[in-house]
């Protein structure tokens, strides 16, 4: 399984979504409306993990492989294709975390209060 979309594009994605949200709220607190405010988030953090996911899996793979225990006659491309893959993990797993922390506040507080 690929881990590139973990790696690049959780990061993105976390971006966008706080992007296309904030482009949203001004037409929202027009029309009274905040239930795409609402939706947004959690399908971007749904993708996100997905994308965690996937990266996990290949990990996983990896680990029963034998590239987590590095030893003097180890393929480094197989450690360093687990190390990717470790690090693909904890990029879309922060990245979900940010898109989960970014939307509390979000959901408690009206983006129309000012």
């Amino acid at each position: 399984m690929p881990v590139w979309p973990a790696l690049l594009l959780s990061p993105l994605l976390a971006l966008a979504e706080q992007s296309i949200v904030y482009a949203l709220s001004t037409p929202a607190c027009q029309t009274q409306r905040d239930h795409w405010l609402q939706v947004i988030p959690p399908c971007f953090a749904v993708l996100t993990l997905l994308l965690t996911v996937m990266a996990g899996l290949e990990a996983h793979r990896r680990r029963r492989a034998g590239a987590s225990q590095p030893h003097i006659d180890a393929d480094t491309l197989a450690v360093r294709r687990f190390f990717v893959a470790c690090l693909g993990v904890g990029c879309g797993a922060l990245s979900t975390l940010v898109i989960a922390a970014l939307w509390i506040p979000q959901w408690w507080l009206s983006p129309c209060a000012a």
